[in-house]
């Protein structure tokens, strides 16, 4: 058991625990833009989701909060989710918007050369 405690300290394995739980999502490009559709249902958008581009690609975080019910079962996880997507060459990362509607937020950034803004999606 001494071993197992180790590993579970060790560096890469606490970067793990730190990433939060996978974002289920998808990705295309459409007119121009690329778009990102993620699985975020029971959160606070304006609270609980922050989308972020770094170098060539984007980052989805979410805190799904627990209320601390007492319950019979509980199968829906709480805590951080998170997802990180490499971005297309060609995308432009301060177009980015984003939109959320019953439970899936969609990201939107323009490609240039495209002739389509991303504009009807919401920062």
């Amino acid at each position: 058991m001494r071993p197992l405690r180790r590993v579970a300290r060790s560096a890469p394995v606490a970067r793990l625990r730190q990433a939060g739980r996978p974002i289920r999502a998808e990705d295309y490009v459409e007119d121009g833009v690329y778009v990102i559709r993620a699985d975020l249902p029971g959160v606070d958008p304006a609270r609980d989701i922050d989308v972020s581009v770094r170098g060539d690609t984007v980052e989805i975080k979410a805190i799904r909060r627990d209320d601390h019910k007492a319950r019979h079962r509980a199968e829906i996880p709480y805590g951080l989710f998170r997802r990180v997507m490499t971005l297309p060459d060609e995308a432009d990362g301060d177009t980015l918007t984003t939109r959320y509607s019953n439970g899936v937020l969609e990201v939107a950034i323009a490609l240039p050369g495209a002739g389509r803004d991303p504009s009807p999606l919401r920062r």
